[in-house]
């Protein structure tokens, strides 16, 4: 991928790299033909990527999700009639789970393949498109992840520490007063992660980004039970991502204005770079 890009002098990096990226890889791991990429991104962008409110909006995500499904339960069935032993996808071993001694359904197959589909691919899109708007902003951290390949598993941490996107929200169970707030049960609280990992009592200077910080103790993946299930392949896309790229296209630039959006995952709509092809 990376490669096919470095002769064009650019890209705009979400939708041409971490959009991509992750969907190759989530499909290597449902065991599925990479001819299904096309199809997997639209769907992606219909599900996630839906700017505004309203039914139509609603339709569109509504759609999305449908085809999603109809193409989920058609693998489903696909794998239960190979009943292929040998096979070492996530499809091929969901179909033979056991919860408390009794075999899944097809529904809770359904379920956990959806909620693999919703949290791996956008989520490593957007938080490898922040690590790459800060190496493109700042040229040391560039230059060191390039020359010095073994700081990246460190980098990657620092990155996720300072740029984390997923804002948690939890549901109040009992009335009380925190701090002088009024807190009724059934209140929604969000909780920014983005502000924790960078608590100053917890990091040292912790609004800088120091790539020999060598800290894991933050919260960019949520914490006790609630923490990401995918954490760890997480980090090997992002380091993986980061290698690759810099042994091919070490020096870059911003060549516009990066565009944002909030919610409950903060993510780049673009990331325009620039280089010397």
């Amino acid at each position: 991928m990376i490669d096919k890009l470095k002769t064009q002098g650019g890209c705009e990096f979400v939708t041409q790299m971490a959009r991509v990226f992750p969907s190759i890889v989530f499909l290597n791991i449902m065991g599925m033909p990479l001819d299904h990429l096309g199809e997997f991104l639209e769907w992606e962008d219909m599900i996630l990527h839906q700017e505004g409110i309203g039914e139509e909006v609603n339709a569109r995500r509504l759609e999305g999700m449908a085809q999603v499904m109809g193409f989920f339960s058609g693998l489903i069935e696909q794998r239960r009639a190979e009943g292929n032993a040998d096979a070492e996808d996530v499809v091929s071993a969901a179909i033979n789970w056991k919860i408390d001694g009794e075999p899944v359904n097809d529904m809770e197959v359904l379920n956990c393949l959806l909620l693999l589909f919703m949290a791996g691919l956008d989520t490593v899109a957007s938080q490898s498109s922040y690590a790459m708007l800060h190496l493109a902003t700042h040229s040391a951290d560039r230059e060191r992840i390039a020359t010095d390949p073994d700081v990246i598993p460190r980098a990657v941490e620092e990155l996720l520490r300072a740029y984390p996107i997923v804002q948690t929200a939890r549901k109040a169970t009992q009335d009380m007063d925190f701090h002088g707030c009024p807190v009724k049960a059934g209140d929604m609280a969000a909780f920014a992660l983005a502000l924790a990992n960078r608590d100053d009592e917890m990091f040292p200077d912790a609004h800088r980004v120091d790539l020999d910080r060598g800290v894991t103790r933050h919260i960019a993946f949520g914490a006790g039970p609630h923490r990401c299930l995918g954490s760890h392949l997480a980090r090997q896309e992002m380091a993986i991502l980061l290698e690759e790229w810099h042994k091919r296209i070490p020096d870059y630039e911003l060549a516009a204005e990066p565009i944002e959006h909030g919610g409950q995952v903060f993510g780049l709509n673009s990331l325009e770079l620039r280089w010397d092809a």
